[in-house]
């Protein structure tokens, strides 16, 4: 059994989606000083690696906290898509998303977190990818880039209104093979927010 940290670090002043926030952590109490450490943090739900609840971009009240835990873990398959602008629906995809109910979709672009490209070059899926996702039954699919999609947010509304969360920021997909098991495990805080940073991981196994 191995471990994989699917995580971007939380950290003062990290990268944010343009327009966000700025993440601010600062180390309030200092033990040389007050003998014990303390931090605060000043940040958005849509930080680092996160998932994206319903209430994010459709008109409901379910903070993600009122979701089972049983949808931020499951089965998971990996999709490697590098080099492309569109990620369009293939054959060989419906094989690979057979039985299981987390995707996770590799395209690269973790390399460029932080940078602008990462921001306006990455790629989106399209429309007959999300809907052989709602398909399968597929309960949340996840992309090492800020998002599956650009304004005015479609392929967000249609997967979010089709109870498929949306995990962003992913890092090391590199690291799971084609034919690798794994378990997708990205619990988000108990909090009554639409959206949350999480702790991503693959238990291959």
């Amino acid at each position: 059994m191995k471990l994989i940290d699917l995580s971007q670090n939380i950290e003062d002043g990290m990268p944010v989606y343009p327009g966000d926030s700025e993440v601010i952590l600062n180390h309030t109490h200092v033990y040389s000083r007050d003998q014990y450490n303390n931090h605060r943090l000043d940040t958005g739900m849509h930080i680092g690696t996160h998932v994206d609840g319903p209430m994010h971009m459709t008109d409901v009240t379910k903070y993600i906290c009122d979701l089972g835990l049983d949808n931020f873990c499951g089965q998971g398959c990996i999709i490697h898509a590098q080099n492309k602008k569109i990620i369009t629906l293939k054959d060989e995809y419906l094989e690979i998303v057979k039985g299981k109910s987390i995707v996770l979709i590799h395209t690269g672009m973790a390399y460029y977190y932080g940078k602008e490209q990462y921001y306006s070059k990455h790629p989106v899926i399209d429309m007959p990818f999300c809907e052989m996702l709602v398909k399968n039954s597929v309960k949340m699919v996840g992309f090492d880039t800020p998002s599956p999609d650009r304004f005015p947010f479609e392929v967000h509304k249609y997967l979010l209104s089709h109870d498929v969360l949306i995990l962003e920021n992913l890092t090391n997909l590199d690291k799971i093979n084609d034919n690798d098991h794994f378990e997708v495990m990205a619990f988000p805080l108990k909090i009554k927010s639409d959206s949350c940073m999480v702790r991503a991981v693959a238990r291959v196994f």
